[in-house]
């Protein structure tokens, strides 16, 4: 069963802007979920760019581990960035948030979002904090 976290308020992002709506529990994890709507700005049937995906994979790290500051965090660095499916309007995407390290205000993730159990895309993402 999944139940939603607090840590769902966590955000400086608003709509439109914001893409991840909510954490929950699946299984013994804890992801974040993405609702791709991008409403407005996207046909239904109109593939998100790479660079949507990639905000809201770096969005679920402030709900999956969020910092101390809100206002100081910045995104710092996306490298090996994988869209390896198609992303459209009106999907939800599951994201597993991995933290690879730290160095001094430098916080570095892997960030995994798949659907329906596969792999959707893929990114290491390092914020200021």
């Amino acid at each position: 069963m999944a139940r939603e976290s607090k840590a769902s308020l966590s955000t400086p992002h608003a709509f439109p802007f914001r893409l991840v709506e909510r954490t929950e529990v699946v299984g013994e994890r804890q992801v974040a979920i993405v609702l791709s709507t991008a409403a407005g700005f996207l046909r239904r049937d109109e593939p998100w760019p790479v660079s949507l995906v990639a905000e809201a994979l770096a969005q679920a790290i402030l709900l999956l581990d969020p910092p101390e500051r809100l206002d100081r965090v910045r995104l710092a660095a996306l490298q090996n960035v994988s869209l390896l499916q198609e992303v459209v309007a009106g999907e939800r995407l599951l994201v597993d948030v991995e933290p690879l390290g730290s160095l001094g205000e430098l916080r570095r993730y892997r960030c995994r979002a798949t659907r329906g159990g596969a792999a959707v895309a893929l990114a290491d993402v390092t914020v200021t904090s």
